[in-house]
């Protein structure tokens, strides 16, 4: 994010100018957030299980998740990078450079396959419905995943590129901060980009392989190995992805924020990438992608479907809902959630994604938004509260509780978000 050039609220707390990114490995998929943990909202943060027993921390045994991922626990997802709970949850994971068609030299990073044998050798996501991602033309005859070939181990001739040099602009609605007024991306896909590729020589299979920092070299991406150094923002961030924390070509690393969220009842977190329209792309601080908008939405776990939904609330809670007098003097609403929560400031709006890996199997790093209001019903009797769970939403909308922003019956907005699973907390 362009944290010294965003124009009216800064949505994510940044780490300390020239701050180390934190980057320690957890054993045996054990939850330990260091002392300096940005996880202080005690409505997601995972209490130690001893709580409230008589019983010392330390008498319980691990995670059942470290023997059997289908069962409660921690478990990384997205394998090739290495998780850290620090000021910004974040990802380090591995940096890939290459050529465009134009010569330009660009950055990029690979979390999906739809080929499981690759996706298990790399240690990324296996996205089956990857493949189907490929088909609907639009008028060009463009598809959702451009077509190229690997040559000497790596992509070649790239045609979509990233503008990274605009400034992330959001302007908040006169009433209520959703709808905003006005929003502008902070990265801007032309036409041809598309953050998937099909690889023709390699069986056609579909990669999601995001372009984080554009037409810039090494030596200038080696000065960010450890952070930001303080006054460099600004110019940071008008060549690279507004998500990147640190970025390091010497050692081909990067780290990326993670923005926290829930599946089925679970806490999980996962990367921002792109958004096939300028409204999630400006909130999330990712790559505006119109190509990805060629995605067929709407059709969810049919037949060839290559996306999975995602439910977005506008008009849940904020922490200054929260009356005077909470206990311990806490901050959080506990019921806090959506996108007026996430524009005041308060932190992730926490929406709630379909399928994921170890859960499911229909999981898609392409998400199809379902925004979902609160009826004025809703709110005047006490009924809105979190949801962490597809049904939950399904259950409230089927009963009319929620319906879309328009009041019409909850229904696909269109809009394709490329957001890459990292890790399920329990």
């Amino acid at each position: 994010m362009k944290f010294s050039r965003l124009v009216v609220i800064a949505f994510f707390a940044p780490l300390a100018i020239g701050a180390r990114i934190p980057n320690r490995r957890r054993q045996n998929n054990a939850f330990n957030p260091d002392s300096l943990s940005g996880l202080d909202d005690p409505t997601i943060d995972i209490e130690n299980g001893a709580f409230g027993t008589a019983i010392t921390a330390g008498y319980q045994g691990p995670m059942a998740s470290y023997e059997d991922h289908a069962l409660v626990g921690p478990v990384d997802l997205l394998r090739s990078g290495t998780v850290s709970f620090g000021v910004v949850s974040n990802i380090t994971m591995p940096l890939y450079t290459s050529q465009s068609s134009t010569n330009a030299t660009y950055w990029f990073i690979v979390t999906d396959s739809s080929d499981e044998g690759n996706a298990r050798q790399l240690a990324i996501n296996f996205a089956p419905k990857l493949r189907f991602a490929a088909q609907g033309v639009d008028g060009d005859g463009l598809t959702g995943a451009e077509q190229l070939a690997i040559v000497n181990n790596n992509i070649y001739g790239r045609v979509g590129m990233v503008d990274f040099s605009p400034v992330r602009k959001i302007v908040p609605g006169a009433s209520t901060p959703f709808p905003p007024a006005f929003v502008q991306p902070g990265s801007v896909g032309d036409d041809n980009y598309t953050p998937l590729v099909q690889l023709k020589n390699a069986g056609y299979e579909v990669w999601n392989a995001p372009i984080i920092a554009g037409n810039v070299n090494d030596t200038y991406l080696n000065q960010f190995c450890d952070g930001i150094p303080e006054g460099m923002s600004e110019d940071f961030y008008s060549k690279v992805h507004d998500q990147v924390l640190a970025i390091c070509p010497r050692t081909t690393t990067v780290t990326m924020k993670l923005i926290e969220g829930f599946s089925f009842g679970k806490s999980v977190l996962y990367l921002i990438a792109d958004g096939s329209d300028p409204l999630p792309a400006t909130l999330d601080g990712g790559n505006y992608a119109k190509r990805l908008s060629v995605v067929k939405t709407g059709d969810d776990d049919a037949l060839f479907s290559g996306i999975e939904r995602f439910f977005v609330n506008t008009n849940g809670y904020t922490n200054a809902d929260l009356p005077p007098g909470a206990p311990n003097n806490e901050t959080h609403h506990p019921w806090r959630q959506g996108l007026n929560s996430h524009i005041l400031g308060d932190g992730d709006p926490l929406n709630i994604l379909g399928a994921i890996p170890t859960v499911a199997y229909d999981y898609s790093p392409l998400w199809n938004f379902e925004l979902f209001t609160w009826t004025n019903y809703s709110i005047a009797n006490g009924i809105r509260t979190r949801m962490t769970g597809e049904f939950e939403v399904l259950g409230m909308a089927a009963a009319g509780y929620v319906t879309n922003p328009d009041g019409t019956p909850l229904s696909d907005a269109g809009i394709v978000n490329n957001c890459p699973i990292v890790h399920r907390n329990l």
